[in-house]
């Protein structure tokens, strides 16, 4: 296995009149054996980062390391993608389809020149370890979506990498599948020790696998932290909704008191601010009740429903102050709320999530 190193690593994409940072400047460590996930939107920078990584881009400035070991230096690469000792799982699997699950697995030994026997050794191995040995014998086209996307990691633990890379590995699952397919990626990682870098705009594969993230806006790495930190302290309002679900409301606070509206409000988590603000509040993080209290909660104040929906196995509640329509809060319930109905909305106050006009967060600077 090896450690990857990244300084200063820079990839400028030179278009007809402009010129597009894609890599700006990212300097990481990735020790040995650690799961280090990537996180961001699309066309931020995060598979072009991982191509850097496997010398699959030329560094416009910056250099790559694998362990002490220069493998990339600006506008050169010192040592090439096939000697560098990774292994890619792309979204697209890129299975022969003309081959048997077997052939496939077995392509890049064959084409290293190893022996037939070890070939084979090493072939059915894996199958065992990752579920395949059923449909060795079958084409892609005779095998399910999950079945596909284990081939395409197998054909490249086969070849013992030292450093594993997956670019968005999961879209093309369904969602009954992924989850299946983010253990089994995590199983493998924890059991072989093997230095994975994952990039995704899903945060589920980055939270579900990785024991340390990044996430990469603009090109730039914001943040570097383990994921539920990345999810309870993001950086920014940015971060944030990458992470997942967040109400994101525009406040006024006086004298220690966050006003929603007129008639909505709730103390202020950080001391001595005033002004305009952001709010942020995860709906995990609030509760609707009859009730104007409840143990480690702090009521905001009264608002009506205005719609109740069961999704992906909760239900989603959106509510607004009751003196003010054009505000909405979604809110995860335990169960369906009736529109019209008007409910105390209680919140999680360490939760709350302070972010300046510009979308800096407050939160994470007081810690």
């Amino acid at each position: 296995m090896a450690s990857v190193r990244t300084e200063n690593l820079k990839k400028i994409f030179k278009k007809s009149k402009s010129e597009v940072h894609a890599v700006d400047g990212i300097t990481l460590t990735i020790p040995d054996g650690q799961a280090f996930g990537v996180l961001g939107p699309s066309g931020h920078g995060k598979t072009t980062f991982l191509r850097l990584v496997a010398g699959l881009e030329v560094p416009t400035d910056g250099s790559i390391y694998f362990d002490d070991d220069l493998v990339s230096a600006p506008g050169r690469i010192v040592v090439e993608p096939e000697h560098r000792g990774i292994a890619m799982v792309f979204q697209l699997w890129a299975l022969y389809p003309n081959m048997t699950v077997y052939d496939n697995i077995a392509f890049p030994l064959r084409n290293a020149g190893m022996p037939k026997g070890e070939v084979d050794k090493r072939v059915r191995e894996i199958a065992e370890e990752l579920g395949l040995t059923r449909v060795l014998d079958h084409y892609p086209r005779e095998i399910s979506g999950g079945q596909m996307q284990r081939t395409a990691i197998a054909r490249a633990l086969v070849k013992n990498p030292r450093v594993l890379l997956l670019d968005e590995p999961f879209s093309n699952l369904d969602a009954a599948m992924r989850d299946g397919a983010r253990a089994l990626v995590r199983r493998v990682q924890r059991e072989r020790k093997l230095t994975t870098i994952i990039v995704s705009h899903d945060p589920a594969d980055i939270f579900s696998i990785a024991e340390v993230a990044g996430v990469i806006i603009n090109g730039k790495l914001v943040q570097v932290a383990p994921p539920t930190e990345i999810y309870d302290k993001p950086a920014n309002e940015t971060v944030a909704k990458l992470g997942g679900d967040i109400n994101v409301i525009d406040v006024k606070v006086s004298d220690g008191i966050i006003y929603i509206s007129n008639s909505v409000k709730l103390p202020s988590p950080i001391p001595k601010l005033e002004g305009k603000f952001r709010l942020g509040i995860r709906p995990e993080d609030l509760m609707l009740s009859d009730s104007t209290d409840a143990p480690g909660m702090t009521l905001v104040g009264r608002f009506k429903v205005k719609v109740s929906s069961y999704v992906a196995g909760i239900f989603r509640t959106l509510v607004s102050p009751t003196d003010d329509d054009s505000i909405e809060i979604l809110v995860n319930t335990n169960g369906y709320v009736e529109p019209g109905s008007e409910k105390n909305l209680l919140v999680r106050l360490p939760k709350v999530k302070v972010f300046s006009e510009k979308g800096e967060s407050l939160t994470l600077a007081r810690s």
